[in-house]
């Protein structure tokens, strides 16, 4: 298995299909495929070895080409293992998006260590938290987030002087078995990431060499990077999208260019730099892509030839106007952090049928299973629970034996190996295409990212002013989700929604901050007394009215935005209106921002978006 994992159990099933089905499933996921049995730094090596003067990566005016890359990761590869890196290990990365991200990934994994990316933009508590239970041995960072890594773990600052001498001083040679003391091979983990909780704290996935290779392989082969292909990375690292826009490029000899650390947030940044770049391949989740999409200046990005498309649903009715502005191909992919990356894959024609949200087939080495609660397989067209198995199953979780047990269990179709239960419903198509029904739980995505609604409960329940709480995904205008709040107050407290939401901003990420709460006498029950999810009302405007109407020239732009993106009359909306409580949500402040940079030339950030979310507030910021 792996050095950081705790053994799992499994599970066993029967198959209940007449023989023409199992035929056809059988023949859908006849996957088999070889692949080099190689790790990322050995693939990564042979990259540099074949083209070592084709350039690597760039941000902005730092450019490097293969061989300095692979030398500059050698170098921190060596200050690594010096400082005590062995294989097994964990080494976290607080980087932000930049050259030294790329070099430090990379350099993790030549030390034969799992490396362990955490967003920068994550609140100190969560990245506190992430760090405590996964307890790398070494931290890489920057000096400008020290403060922010609160860890038992050696220190590396990359610019700090005395790191930057160590550094100069190392060897530029590949780091090999002797140096690591121990042989890396396939089964070692190369990653370790962290996704939201159902009991209110996040968990580690660890994925192995064989299981990211064999993806990155399966992606080649579809759309097949080369000299003159530019891949932007611009997704955040706490998403598993970023192991492939790393080192995908890096095995194929294409160029990474990086996006500044806060650009996957403004499409019109976005817009500018694929088309300034001449960027050929880019990623995004479907809520991102549909904002792309309303950029005037996307159509604007004919350099691009592919864009991938995962982490949410992909409407059919997306993909049509996604073929309406760009002449790109558009790859939609499916997996759960539980497996490296992807699973299943399929090209979008332009034209798309409406219907169920196709995910397509499963890659290679991999099959997919629609199970009932016995675990025995359904038939084309019955829903059902969709598990995977084959190479792209990930180890388990760190250090939790009891939950991976629950989710990694047995495959009783082929003997010795295991499969993941992933709580998503699907079913097969006729033409062996699988379709995307949702969840059976209460775990939801927003913008891509793996959301338990049960950690946010948990986080509100902690409030002292909270007596109970229920978190819900509210889709009152179609395609606009948000997370919205249900509180009842304790005995003698008065929740300020303002004030919750800034102390959740310090625990949470963003897109797990409930973009409204609404405070309730009671929550409402079902007959068997539990939560009446289908009861809790919409959100309505702020209860506080003052009828006072904008006096300001950013009073009335921001009135003016604030209809526009939440679909309201300006008429309607005062200046001690919030945002949020308005209907808007994360990714619609986004837009907000990005539109108020465009119209007056000054940059928000998002959380000043969060801290000051009414009119008024945010006009005193502009001000």
């Amino acid at each position: 298995m792996t050095d950081i994992l705790d053994p799992v159990a499994g599970a066993v099933g029967t198959e209940l299909l007449s023989a023409a089905d199992l035929t056809l499933i059988e023949g859908w996921n006849a996957t088999g495929h070889p692949v080099p049995t190689a790790t990322l730094p050995e693939l990564v090596q042979a990259s540099a070895a074949a083209h070592p003067d084709r350039p690597a990566v760039r941000y902005h005016d730092v450019r490097l080409s293969y061989a300095e890359l692979n030398e500059r990761a050698n170098r921190l590869a060596r200050v690594l293992l010096r400082g005590g890196a062995r294989r097994g290990d964990i080494v976290a990365m607080v980087l932000p998006r930049s050259v030294d991200y790329i070099v430090g990934a990379l350099a993790v994994v030549k030390t034969g260590a799992a490396y362990l990316p955490v967003d920068t933009g994550y609140p100190v508590d969560r990245i506190t938290q992430v760090l405590d239970d996964a307890r790398p041995t070494q931290v890489l960072t920057v000096a400008a987030l020290a403060d922010s890594v609160h860890s038992a773990a050696r220190l590396v600052v990359l610019d700090d002087e005395a790191t930057r001498q160590e550094l100069a001083a190392a060897d530029p040679g590949d780091p090999g078995d002797a140096d690591r003391l121990a042989p890396l091979t396939p089964d070692n983990p190369a990653y370790v990431l962290y996704t939201s909780g159902s009991t209110g704290r996040p968990k580690g996935v660890v994925v192995a060499h064989r299981s990211i290779t064999n993806r990155l392989h399966h992606m080649q082969s579809e759309i097949p990077l080369g000299a003159g292909d530019r891949l932007l990375q611009k997704t955040p690292a706490g998403f598993d999208v970023t192991v492939r826009e790393v080192f995908w490029p890096l095995i194929a000899g294409a160029e990474i260019v990086v996006a500044d650390p806060d650009g996957h947030r403004d499409p019109a940044y976005l817009a500018e730099t694929i088309s300034a770049e001449s960027i050929t391949v880019c990623h995004f989740v479907p809520s991102g892509l549909k904002v792309f999409l309303q950029e005037p200046e996307a159509a604007g990005c004919t350099s691009l030839r592919h864009v991938v498309c995962g982490g949410e649903a992909l409407p059919a009715e997306l993909q049509a106007w996604f073929a309406s502005v760009l002449k790109a191909r558009l790859l939609n992919v499916y997996g759960p952090t539980e497996a490296a990356v992807d699973v299943s894959s399929m090209f979008c024609p332009p034209k798309p049928d409406p219907g169920p949200v196709l995910i397509g087939r499963p890659v290679w080495n991999t099959r997919l299973y629609v199970l009932d609660d016995q675990r025995r397989q359904l038939p084309p067209g019955v829903l059902g629970e969709l598990f995977l198995a084959g190479v792209q199953v990930a180890e388990g979780y760190l250090g939790r034996p009891e939950l991976t047990a629950e989710r990694f269990v047995e495959d009783p179709f082929v003997p010795g190996e295991r499969m993941y239960r992933t709580g998503d419903l699907a079913r097969w198509r006729a033409d062996g295409m699988m379709e995307f029904f949702g969840r059976i739980d209460h775990q939801v995505k927003i913008r891509g990212f793996r959301v338990e609604l049960d950690e946010i409960e948990s986080a509100v329940l902690r409030e002292p002013e909270v007596g109970q709480a229920a978190v819900i995904v509210r889709e009152d205008i179609p395609g606009d989700q948000r997370l919205v709040a249900y509180l009842v107050p304790a005995a003698g407290a008065v929740p300020h929604p303002e004030r919750l939401r800034e102390r959740l901003a310090r625990e949470l990420p963003d897109y797990m901050v409930p973009s409204a709460f609404v405070q309730l006498a009671e929550l409402p029950l079902t007959p068997n007394e539990k939560l009446d999810r289908t009861a809790l009302p919409r959100p309505g405007a702020a209860a506080e009215r003052t009828g006072r109407a904008p006096s300001s020239l950013a009073e009335l732009l921001l009135v003016g935005l604030f209809a526009r993106f939440l679909d309201l009359p300006e008429q309607g909306i005062e200046v001690t209106d919030s945002f949020f409580d308005l209907g808007g949500n994360s990714l619609l402040a986004t837009q907000v921002i990005g539109e108020i940079r465009r119209s007056t030339g000054i940059r928000l950030r998002l959380t000043q978006a969060f801290r000051t979310p009414t009119v008024e507030a945010l006009a005193a910021q502009l001000a």
